[in-house]
């Protein structure tokens, strides 16, 4: 009986059939995990060309392929819209999430929002309403061995319907068409006072607007975000045609964030445009950065006697004097090469449940809750 029992053991063992070690499963809470979407959301971000940094708000699913020491997770993560725009360059972590105040309406017949709006009743024809970008999901394939890496991942940002919002924060100023007149001359007036008033070398020009909102004081009140670029036009330049001041290309050229704020008073007849204030960040590109901290590794004293304008003000339009890329000085990446961004349009009636999550131990606990739970 005994020599029976040692021999199916000894079958089993040159068989393989020991059980394999089984590994727990992973939750949308774990720490590996975590770290593997907060640091692929910062390559996310990295990778954005346009809009806003996104801000991790949970991680909804997960599935994972493991190898030797190594382990590839497919995230689900629920994103938000922060008030940080991407040329900003700053971690997510360090932006503030846009809430309620900062969140446009869509389009909605005046007839829907006139009843119970005070002034809403008498300048609703008058103004033009959007929709914003609030929350969405990015579908990301995450790399986790010596170091965190992206591989891929596609974002999609849901707009919420207009009466959403006004159902939360009816008081709120109200966002507008970013090509609407008032806006396109907020952030034409902004920009006019912000060349007259910085010093810098050359003169800027508009970007892009990023966003518009409206609101009546004593007279309709236009606040505007928007990005700038500098031209090749020095500020010492005579009579100068900003109209025909020509973005500056290169990879050294100075781009900027910046809000402004304009409001018409009446006075009898007379309306007056009131510019009430003009903010911009400019921001150093990111070639100069590299260039910087490559010189700083190599030990470069920058001597006057190596003709390298290295404070990239670019005092005359197209003098941009730099030594050649170092063999030990790496380009930064192209963005926009890991994956996509879809916008989708505000849904026309209440959007079906959420699929739930595969995985056991999901979804994660949400950061933030923006109420937004139901959206008609």
């Amino acid at each position: 009986m005994w020599v029976c029992v040692w021999l199916l053991a000894l079958f089993v063992c040159w068989q393989g059939g020991s059980p394999s070690p089984v590994e727990p499963p992973v939750g949308c809470q774990s720490p590996e995990v975590l770290r593997a979407a907060e640091e692929g959301l910062d390559q996310i971000n990295a990778d954005l060309t346009k809009g806003f940094i996104l801000s991790l708000n949970r991680v909804y699913d997960i599935s994972q392929q493991t190898g030797e020491g190594e382990v590839t997770f497919n995230l689900t993560i629920d994103v938000m819209e922060t008030k940080c725009h991407v040329i900003s360059r700053n971690p997510w972590k360090k932006c503030e999430v846009k809430n309620v105040a900062n969140v446009p309406v869509s389009s909605l017949p005046c007839s829907a929002v006139k009843a119970g709006l005070g002034d809403w009743s008498l300048i609703c024809e008058h103004i033009s309403l959007t929709t914003p970008q609030v929350y969405g999901q990015c579908m990301a394939s995450i790399y986790v061995g010596k170091s965190v890496e992206l591989r891929s991942y596609k974002c999609t940002i849901q707009q919420v319907p207009g009466r959403t919002i006004l159902n939360l924060c009816p008081d709120c100023p109200t966002a507008i068409l970013l090509d609407d007149p008032n806006i396109v001359k907020t952030a034409n007036l902004s920009l006019q006072t912000f060349n007259k008033q910085s010093n810098l070398s050359n003169y800027f020009t508009l970007l892009n607007i990023t966003g518009g909102r409206m609101q009546w004081v004593v007279g309709p009140s236009y606040f505007v975000e928007f990005t700038i670029q500098e031209t090749v036009c020095a500020k010492g330049t005579p009579d100068v045609d900003l109209t025909q001041c020509k973005m500056m290309d290169c990879e050294y050229a100075h781009k900027g964030i910046c809000t402004g704020s304009h409001i018409t008073v009446n006075y009898g007849r007379l309306d007056k445009e009131i510019v009430s204030q003009v903010n911009c960040q400019i921001i150093e590109p990111e070639a100069a950065l590299a260039e910087e901290k490559a010189h700083s590794k190599e030990g470069s004293d920058h001597s006057e006697n190596e003709d390298h304008n290295h404070a990239h003000t670019h005092l005359h339009p197209h003098e941009h004097h730099h030594h050649p890329t170092s063999p030990n000085q790496a380009s930064p990446r192209p963005k926009g090469l890991l994956g996509v961004v879809v916008v989708l349009p505000p849904p026309h009636v209440q959007p079906a449940p959420r699929a739930p999550p595969a995985a056991s131990n999901c979804p994660g606990i949400k950061r933030i809750n923006l109420g937004l739970n139901n959206l008609f």
